[in-house]
């Protein structure tokens, strides 16, 4: 079985990025996964008229592209993902990654009021920093991936995110509705480093926290 592990930057890596890929292709190599660093704009080039940073979360969402369908699996990790020493095959669990209750309860948050036309309450959502997706979930989401529906979903200078379209494209294909585990352990795999488990192999260094990364 293959495995591969993903990330994006859009040009060129600042110190803490560097110190993160080097630790997740480092975890890669020990757990046999393969490793890839996306750059550009694998998924599409988003119109000139929003503004393009250097994380450009949309292109996450290539991780469903064709190309990688010799995967079983798939993990798209943000690039202020940190591997510890730790070290726990996340390919051995179950799950897609860390379920955003907030944002499913439709109550007070930005996927609906920002792209309500992509938006569905009460149906999966995940977190965007750790999202792993098995090869007939990643064709399935492809099958009904129309970019032009996404795009004009987008709220003025707003274009939607990786969290928003991968919610899209589970409530479009009905991927999830007969999957029994949904979440990873993601004290271990998915958590803010003040709030992962002591022992957590994948820390989440959100904001600012990126600075105490050395």
């Amino acid at each position: 079985m293959k495995n591969l592990i993903l990330q994006h930057w859009n040009g060129t890596l600042p110190p803490w990025a560097i110190k993160c890929k080097e630790s997740i292709q480092g975890y890669a190599e020990t757990i046999g996964a393969d490793y890839k660093l996306l750059s550009g704009y694998p998924f599409v080039k988003p119109p000139s008229k929003f503004e393009i940073k250097p994380w450009t979360v949309i292109q996450k969402i290539h991780i469903i592209h064709e190309s990688y369908d010799d995967y079983e699996n798939v993990l798209m990790l943000d690039m202020d993902m940190l591997a510890t020493k730790h070290v726990d095959d996340i390919f051995k669990y179950e799950g897609i990654g860390r379920l955003h209750k907030k944002s499913m309860s439709g109550l007070n948050n930005s996927r609906s009021r920002l792209w309500p036309a992509l938006y569905v309450k009460g149906k999966p959502a995940f977190f965007g920093n750790c999202v792993k997706l098995n090869r007939y979930e990643r064709i399935q989401m492809r099958s009904v991936c129309d970019l032009d529906e996404i795009l004009a979903a987008s709220n003025g200078d707003t274009p939607p995110n990786d969290e928003i379209i991968m919610h899209h494209l589970m409530c479009k294909s009905n991927v999830l509705d007969n999957k029994d585990v949904l979440e990873l352990p993601h004290d271990r795999f998915c958590d803010l480093v003040e709030e992962a488990h002591p022992k957590a192999t994948l820390l989440h260094f959100c904001g600012p926290r990126k600075n105490s990364i050395r």
